[in-house]
C-alpha cells in the first residue's frame, strides 16, 4: 500500500497549526498577552487550555474538512467566552476564526459554505454579550466588515479557482476529441491505403497469371521466351509479397472491404495537372529523370501525395503551385511548393490530409517534411525509397 503524503498546502496547514497552538498554551501557562479582545485573564488554566487546542488544531485540516473545522473552532471560542473567561487572544483566537472563515468560503461545500458565514457571526455574537468593548458601535462595524470581507475574499477565490478548472476541462475535452479525430481519420486512411494495395496485389496476381500462361505456350517453342516470362513471374510475385506484407501491417486491427478499380501512378501526374488547371489552379510539374520499375505501392504512395498536396493548395491558397518529381538509383523526390499565402476563409495547410500522406510514406520507408516557406507559401517535400523493404 503507498504511504500517504500530504499535500504542500496540507503540511503549511499543520505548520500554522501548530503555530497558533504553542501561542495559545504559552499564553495560558506564562502569562503573557498579545491584546485580543475582553477583560484580563485569570484562572482555570487546564480548561483554557483544552479551549486554545480546540481552538487553533482544526486549522490542520481547514481544507480537507472546512466546516468540521469552522464547527470545532467556533464552538471552541464561544464556549471560551459565556462559560470561561471573557477574552479572546488575537493570534490564538481572532486569527483562527478568520482563517477558517475564509476556508469555509473557499473548501466548503456549495450549499453549505454560507454556514461557515453564520457560525462566525454567531461567535461575535458572544463577544458582544460578554465583551462590553466589543459593544461599540464602530467594533461592531469593524467585526462585520472584517468577518464579511474574509468570506466575500474566499468566495472570489473559490470563483476563479473554478473558472479555471472549467478551463482546463475543456482544454482536456478538446485535445481528446482532436486526438479521437485524429485517429478516426488515421483509420479511415489506414482502411483507403489497404483497398488501394488491395488493388495493387490483385492487378499483380492477375499479371502473373498472363505471364504463366505465356511461359506454359511458349516453352516447347520458344524456351527463351518462356524463361523471360518465368522472369516476369519471378520480379511481380516479389512485389506482390511486399505488397502483401505492407497490406498486413495496415490491417493489424481487421479487415478493409476490397475494390477492383484500377489504382493511379505517376503515369498519370499529366492527367492529375490538367484537372487541377480545369479547376483554376496555376500549377507547373517538371519530372526529373526516368525510372520504369517503380514498385507499383510506390508508384500509388507517390501519386497520392502529389494529389493530396494540390488538393489542399487549390483548398487552402490557390496561388501558383510547381510539382517537381525526381528519381535517382536508389529514391524517389517529390516537392510541391505553392507560392502564396493562406487565404482567409481556409487558413493554413494541414490536418488530415498530412495525416494521410505521412501514413503513406511511413509505410514505405520514407520520409516527409511539410511546412511553411520562408518567403511564403507551403511546401511538401517526401522522399521515397525504390525497392525499399517493408519497414518494421
Amino acid at each position: 500500500m503507498p504511504r500517504w503524503r500530504p499535500s504542500r498546502g496540507q503540511a503549511f496547514d499543520a505548520i500554522l497549526a501548530a503555530v497558533a497552538m504553542v501561542l495559545g498554551l504559552s499564553q495560558v501557562w506564562l502569562g503573557w498577552s498579545d491584546g485580543g479582545v475582553g477583560g484580563a485573564v485569570h484562572g482555570h488554566q487546564v480548561v483554557r487550555s483544552l479551549l486554545a487546542v480546540a481552538a487553533t488544531a482544526p486549522l490542520a485540516w481547514r481544507r480537507r474538512a472546512p466546516l468540521p473545522a469552522v464547527a470545532v473552532i467556533d464552538v471552541a471560542l464561544a464556549v471560551q467566552v459565556l462559560f470561561v473567561v471573557p477574552h479572546v487572544s488575537f493570534l490564538a483566537g481572532l486569527v483562527p476564526l478568520t482563517v477558517v472563515t475564509y476556508s469555509a468560503a473557499v473548501y466548503g461545500p456549495r450549499r453549505w459554505r454560507v454556514a461557515g458565514l453564520m457560525a462566525a457571526f454567531a461567535v461575535q455574537a458572544a463577544f458582544y454579550a460578554r465583551i462590553p468593548e466589543e459593544r461599540i458601535h464602530a467594533e461592531m462595524v469593524f467585526a462585520a466588515f472584517v468577518l464579511l470581507g474574509t468570506w466575500a475574499v474566499g468566495d472570489v477565490v473559490r470563483t476563479q479557482w473554478h473558472r479555471a478548472e472549467q478551463v482546463a476541462d475543456r482544454a482536456r475535452s478538446l485535445v481528446h476529441e482532436r486526438d479521437a479525430e485524429a485517429a478516426a481519420v488515421l483509420a479511415e486512411e489506414r482502411n483507403r491505403i489497404a483497398r488501394e494495395l488491395h488493388d495493387v496485389i490483385a492487378h499483380s496476381v492477375s499479371v502473373m497469371g498472363v505471364q504463366a500462361g505465356a511461359a506454359r505456350m511458349y516453352f516447347d517453342t520458344d524456351p527463351e521466351g518462356a524463361r523471360e516470362a518465368l522472369r516476369g513471374i519471378e520480379a511481380t510475385a516479389r512485389s506482390s509479397v511486399g505488397e502483401l506484407q505492407r497490406l498486413l501491417a495496415v490491417l493489424r486491427n481487421g479487415d478493409a472491404p476490397a475494390g477492383l478499380e484500377p489504382q493511379p501512378g505517376l503515369g498519370q501526374l499529366g492527367a492529375l495537372v490538367d484537372q487541377l488547371r480545369v479547376a483554376g489552379l496555376v500549377v507547373a510539374l517538371d519530372i526529373d529523370g526516368v525510372h520504369a520499375q517503380v514498385p507499383p505501392g510506390v508508384d500509388l504512395a507517390a501519386y497520392r501525395v502529389v494529389q493530396e498536396a494540390l488538393t489542399n493548395a487549390l483548398k487552402h491558397s490557390g496561388a501558383p503551385t510547381s510539382v517537381r518529381v525526381a528519381f535517382d538509383r536508389t529514391h524517389l523526390d517529390i516537392e510541391v511548393s505553392n507560392h502564396g499565402m493562406p487565404n482567409r476563409r481556409s487558413g493554413s495547410p494541414g490536418g488530415h490530409g498530412l495525416i494521410g500522406m505521412r501514413e503513406r510514406v511511413l509505410l514505405y520507408g520514407g520520409t516527409i517534411e511539410a511546412g511553411p516557406r520562408e518567403q511564403g507559401g507551403f511546401t511538401v517535400h517526401a522522399r521515397l525509397p525504390l525497392g525499399a523493404e517493408v519497414p518494421s
